[in-house]
């Protein structure tokens, strides 16, 4: 009796259909554990920090505390204006494991140099309420970028900061933000999400290939024609230095990136390190000049 395979095997047209399908499914699969892969990663790779209790009052500089929206969630804010209302204004959107109250004294020395400053807490960080995810944060920028410029209406130059998980999260929405921005200061940032995985030891990197990559830095900064001041230390224990200087070679807008030779990863935040971080970022905000 003749296999009832055997007609199917004859036919070239038929085989092809079945290889095709099979390799269909097997995209299937794959595409199916990426997402998988994707959602459990994204789980583990934000760490919210509890809301602190420090703000700029207590540094003796007068802030403006506040909740907004975005989408079903509220969102924590600290806005403290420079005396003069013209003055230069920087949005920052922070790192991970960090909230308002670690920006407190950033907001203070800001102000002490003439600058307006707005910070706020992605969903889940800080007092802000929800889970963060890659899609609220996009949606958190936008409106705390919505609520900057609202605060700060008669700036004579408004500027973006993002600080490492930060530069992921602005650089995903910065070619969407109306009006645009002046400039921006990226510091401590990474080339992706993907290659930020591999390098704190979230993901192997023989397992990397399959990993969605939503927070391309170095696609995503090739499209920009801001400047940019890039800010990274070669001590950075967490971003390695090379990922600052593959990110300058990318811009194509004007762009400086200043070396520091022996600043831990938090510089920005931490005392001891602060005024050496900060200085060649207040020189920026203040004359507009890389």
């Amino acid at each position: 009796m003749p296999s009832p395979l055997a007609p199917l095997a004859q036919n070239p047209s038929r085989r092809w259909l079945v290889g095709a399908a099979g390799l269909a499914g097997v995209a299937v699969v794959a595409g199916v554990g990426r997402l998988m892969l994707f959602y459990a990663m994204e789980r583990e790779a934000f760490v919210p920090s509890p809301a602190g209790t420090l703000r700029p009052d207590d540094l003796g500089v007068a802030s403006r505390q506040f909740t907004f929206a975005s989408g079903d969630r509220v969102l924590r804010g600290s806005f403290v204006a420079a005396e003069d209302p013209a003055a230069p204004a920087l949005s920052v959107f922070h790192g991970d494991e960090e909230c308002l109250a670690d920006w407190a004294p950033v907001q203070a020395l800001l102000h002490a140099a003439g600058i307006s400053s707005f910070v706020f807490d992605y969903s889940g960080y800080g007092g802000s309420t929800g889970r963060p995810t890659v899609r609220h944060l996009h949606q958190d920028a936008l409106a705390a970028y919505t609520q900057f410029r609202a605060a700060t209406g008669n700036a004579a130059r408004h500027y973006v900061m993002a600080y490492s998980m930060g530069s992921g999260v602005l650089l995903d929405i910065v070619n969407d933000l109306q009006p645009a921005p002046d400039g921006m200061v990226i510091g401590a940032g990474f080339r992706s999400a993907r290659s930020a995985a591999v390098v704190t030891g979230r993901v192997p990197r023989w397992l990397a290939w399959m990993l969605p990559d939503p927070w391309n830095n170095i696609r995503r900064i090739r499209k920009l024609t801001l400047p940019i001041l890039l800010l990274h230390s070669r001590q950075d224990e967490t971003i390695p230095f090379r990922d600052a200087e593959c990110l300058a070679r990318a811009a194509h807008g004007p762009r400086r990136l200043q070396v520091f030779e022996d600043l831990p990863h938090n510089a920005a935040i931490e005392a001891p390190y602060m005024n050496r971080f900060w200085t060649p970022v207040i020189a920026y905000l203040q004359s507009g000049k890389l």
